[in-house]
């Protein structure tokens, strides 16, 4: 099978979702081949996009530049192939991809991941629902879902929501997980657990973590001198956390700024315990970040929020620590529980470790995705 890898797409830190798709296909014995410009600044450039018209304008005549370089790759060097993937984000880029791929009568799927009016009004709150804004964000979700022949989406919950909420009736959705790096986050042999007391969270300070709940928790164990706590990152929440954690006058370490993989994957093996997600909000509801699936694959124990999407694949207690979602108290007992509790932290990591092998790693993820793909190429043949 040879499929090419379309749009404007991002390879930053902050998008290991495309990487991620690459290297399984990759592993799984398929051709990719890239078309690709990149247009997307970070994330202070995408919100700012957002919320300034004249940021607005500057990020579309990004994107129309990208689009020609993109329509001369594709018609004029791109070799022949099976099928289209648009990369994440391509919520713009599929109707290009949907007219260009028709010239050359392939099929065309969509990398849509997570809802844009979801992240946009309901995580972040940068406009309100009943704006104009609010209204074509979700337009744009019902129509780049309809554009595609296939729409991949990182969880079932998240189906749910395309299905119920923005009401996009179709069979034509794909559950793909997250999955991590492996090349940068892998466990060595068996998972041995630390005993230093390190508690990291890691990650992009988005509401949906959850981490004024970290620092709360923190807050109510700062007697426990033998825990140490690590927040490492950057974003929205990231100053409302430091303030948190003033007032209460906890002790955490923080690590402003994005981080290297090997600093990274070197942070979270010298954990004794790593954090999850703890929002209540709604789209914590329906995503496992790949923040999990990093710790998972490096065989350390996790704590995270007990969501309709987490239990797709974890069981409490076994291959995680659940905890009702916006609890500190809760969270606070289960990592005095994990530090106390080795074996408990032993049992968790290594059955971590083999669901990330038998159900993320790029081997499981490329099988999953080829066998889809095939089956979608059927359907479109047969139109």
């Amino acid at each position: 099978m040879r499929i090419v890898h379309f749009g404007t797409y991002s390879l930053k830190k902050e998008y290991p979702r495309n990487a991620v798709i690459a290297k399984s296909l990759l592993e799984a014995g398929v051709e990719v081949i890239p078309c690709h410009c990149e247009a997307w600044g970070n994330t202070a450039e995408r919100v700012r996009g957002v919320t300034n018209i004249f940021e607005t304008l500057k990020f579309f005549f990004r994107i129309f530049r990208a689009w020609a370089v993109i329509t001369k790759q594709y018609l004029f060097h791109t070799p022949d192939h099976d099928l289209v993937i648009v990369g994440y984000p391509g919520y713009l880029d599929i109707f290009l991809a949907r007219l260009l791929a028709t010239i050359r009568s392939k099929p065309v799927v969509l990398d849509a991941f997570l809802s844009l009016y979801e992240a946009v009004v309901e995580d972040r709150k940068l406009v309100s629902p009943r704006s104009l804004k609010a209204r074509m964000l979700k337009l744009l979700d019902r129509l780049s879902s309809r554009a595609a022949h296939a729409v991949f989406l990182d969880t079932n919950a998240h189906i749910h929501y395309y299905r119920e909420v923005l009401r996009i009736k179709t069979n034509r959705f794909i559950r793909v997980f997250v999955g991590a790096q492996e090349e940068y986050f892998r466990c060595q042999g068996n998972p041995s657990p630390s005993t230093n007391g390190k508690i990291l969270f890691f990650g992009s300070f988005l509401p949906l973590h959850g981490t004024e709940v970290i620092v709360e928790a923190a807050a109510k164990i700062k007697k426990e001198t033998a825990l140490s706590f690590h927040l490492v990152g950057d974003g929205p929440e990231w100053e409302k956390s430091r303030a948190l954690a003033r007032s209460t006058g906890v002790d955490i370490k923080w690590e402003r700024g994005w981080m290297s993989y090997p600093d990274l994957s070197s942070h979270i093996f010298e954990s004794e315990i790593c954090l999850g997600i703890f929002s209540k909000g709604p789209k914590a509801q329906r995503v496992i970040p790949c923040k999990v699936f990093n710790i998972l694959a490096m065989g350390k124990p996790l704590i995270t929020a007990d969501t309709p999407a987490s239990r797709e694949v974890f069981t409490h207690g076994g291959n995680a620590y659940l905890i009702p979602p916006g609890d500190s108290q809760a969270l606070a007992d289960a990592i005095l529980l994990l530090h106390k509790d080795s074996d408990l932290r032993k049992k968790i990591a290594m059955e971590g470790r083999n669901l990330y092998l038998n159900r993320f790693s790029y081997r499981v993820l490329g099988k999953s995705l080829v066998e889809n793909l095939t089956h979608c190429l059927g359907r479109a043949r047969e139109k």
